[in-house]
């Protein structure tokens, strides 16, 4: 028999787990910042290995729950782009981990800290738009935080642009404009998966308000 509280309990399960996602999220780019910020040595991968495979672990349940409910009033689709938006956050921010490393004698007195602080106001307002989808807020908070969102995707273009004219005026061999082009454009990656993850938040809310 079709029941109300069982459709909302189900409905609480999937925003519950995407919530814990977000927050995977927000913590695997507070974790690139500090080590951005500490250049004395290079950066241990471990807690970005932890962060994305908890996320792993978060995104498996999601899957798993939407095989076995029976009953929830999302789209099925819907739910899974969300749950791979904000999971490859963290998986972005740990690849860009691993060729920082590699190359840290090489970038790391680049200053990141433009792409840095619109990562993580990005991951910050994508994790508020999955707190406010799961608390019903309506769609005039949820198209408040798309269009934040929307903002900081646009900013995050700009600053790549000047970075890469930076970078294009080394000259001879040297290797880091490659480098360092292939790390902006990873770090950008973070902020377009917020915008992903929002996009479709905002167009449920839409089609169900």
């Amino acid at each position: 028999m079709f029941s109300v509280q069982r459709l909302l309990g189900r409905d609480d399960e999937f925003c519950a787990l995407l919530e814990a996602s977000a927050q995977e999220a927000v913590y695997s780019v507070e974790t690139l910042k500090q080590v951005l910020l500490d250049t004395s040595s290079p950066p241990s991968l471990n807690r970005f290995i932890e962060a994305r495979r908890e996320d792993k672990i978060i995104t498996a349940q999601i899957a798993e729950l939407l095989v076995s409910a029976l009953v929830t009033s999302f789209d099925r689709q819907d739910i899974e782009t969300v749950a791979e938006a904000l999971y490859k956050v963290p998986k972005t921010v740990e690849k860009f981990a691993e060729r920082y490393l590699i190359s840290y004698h090489l970038v790391r007195e680049f200053d990141f800290t433009r792409q840095i602080v619109l990562m993580e106001e990005a991951v910050k307002s994508v994790l508020e738009i999955v707190q406010a989808f799961r608390a019903n807020a309506g769609i005039a908070e949820i198209k408040r935080l798309d269009s934040r969102i929307q903002r900081l995707e646009n900013e995050a273009d700009d600053v790549i642009i000047t970075f890469l004219a930076k970078i294009y005026k080394f000259r001879g061999r040297d290797v880091r404009p490659i480098i360092l082009k292939d790390l902006i454009e990873l770090n950008e990656k973070v902020v377009d998966r917020c915008r992903d993850a929002s996009g479709v938040i905002a167009r449920v809310v839409a089609k169900t308000g």
